[in-house]
């Protein structure tokens, strides 16, 4: 199989190359529009000619008959063999990237960043400049502007799942940002679990910040008046997840009133990443405007959170290891995210040339 990746201004003509450079038969398998070197717009396509033989494709036909009768007569081994030959699949397409790599050093760094989780699309784009120790380029990841509430006043919301850590990396930006001297205020629309207000209110008194618990519209707007003073508001919201999504409509009502500039998702690194894709989808409707990544310290994968911020498109945003409020939290850009997916990312962290901590 012949595999290329043709660049043109218009997406238009970037498949009319294809079709010139494979012919009709061609096969599309991804595209992006994105940023080419000097700014323009590009559109780029991956594109492959399936040139396997007709007795193989027969064989492969064979192949797929035996296993259909297979599911009839057993279906969990069936299922099991399905799996495999999937990643069967999956291997040979990952080789066929890998051979439009023609750099030894290039493909080393493409192996380097399947093994970290990265999809093997994404490692493709990746792996030239990750190979030559250069930021990330992947076209289609954006970044957020650093949050400066010195500047201009912040109100940021997270949303995420139960137990991602809303409420600790916000305690973590409270603790952060007040020590710094910045006016913060702390809020929660967390009110429906019993003492879900409580520790997040413990910990404003400890900073001598105030807080606020948001019932209903009545008091969001309370809350926003008595708060105008204040540079940076951080908003903790109940949890949810794919099976229970049910009390997110109420929920927007109340964000809908708190004059929030910032709607971030926070999502754990350490979740299954089809599990995450199906959360993206869920958040959809929910107007977020970043994304944010916590348990960094928990995953062998991290590559993980690439792939989620490519397929959002999402602007990439804040990061969080450990799970003390004194742990580490990070600013993610092209650089930082290099020592995110490095092999012994934890101790490149502590490198303040690598990572923005704050």
């Amino acid at each position: 199989m012949q595999f290329r990746v043709f660049s043109a201004a218009k997406l238009d003509e970037a498949l009319v190359l294809v079709r010139q450079g494979l012919g009709p038969n061609a096969v599309l398998l991804d595209r992006f529009e994105g940023l080419n070197d000097k700014g323009e717009k590009e559109w780029r396509v991956h594109a492959a000619l399936d040139e396997e033989p007709r007795a193989i494709k027969s064989r492969h036909r064979s192949v797929e008959q035996k296993i259909s009768k297979l599911v009839s007569a057993n279906l969990a081994s069936s299922l099991q063999r399905l799996d495999k030959m999937a990643v069967s699949f999956g291997n040979k397409d990952v080789e066929q990237y890998r051979q439009a790599i023609a750099n030894a050093a290039a493909r080393t760094a493409f192996d380097y960043l399947l093994e970290v989780g990265v999809s093997p699309i994404n490692a493709f784009e990746m792996a030239d400049d990750y190979a030559r120790q250069k930021p990330v380029s992947l076209k289609t990841l954006r970044w957020a502007e650093y949050v400066s509430p010195r500047v201009q006043r912040k109100t940021i919301l997270f949303s995420g799942s139960n137990g991602v850590g809303k409420t600790l990396l916000l305690t973590k930006l409270a603790k952060y940002y007040s020590l710094a001297g910045v006016s913060v205020v702390l809020m929660t629309t967390d009110t429906k679990r019993m003492g879900a207000c409580d520790t997040l209110h413990s910990y404003a008194e400890t900073l001598s910040a105030p807080f606020f618990a948001i019932y209903d519209k009545k008091d969001a707007i309370k809350a926003l008046v008595a708060s105008q003073s204040a540079q940076l508001v951080l908003i903790d919201t109940e949890g949810w997840n794919n099976r229970n999504a049910s009390g997110l409509h109420a929920q927007m009502k109340l964000w809908n009133h708190l004059g929030c500039t910032h709607r971030i998702l926070l999502m754990s690194a350490s979740m299954d990443e089809s599990d995450g894709m199906v959360m993206l989808k869920r958040a959809q409707n929910l107007a977020m405007t970043q994304i944010a990544f916590s348990k960094l310290d928990e995953t062998l994968r991290p590559g993980k959170i690439v792939n989620w911020a490519e397929a959002s498109r999402m602007l990439m945003s804040y990061c969080s290891f450990g799970p003390e409020i004194g742990g580490q939290i990070g600013w993610l850009t092209p650089k930082s995210l290099n020592a995110v997916l490095a092999k012994h990312y934890r101790q490149q962290l502590c490198d303040q040339d690598e990572v923005h901590i704050i």
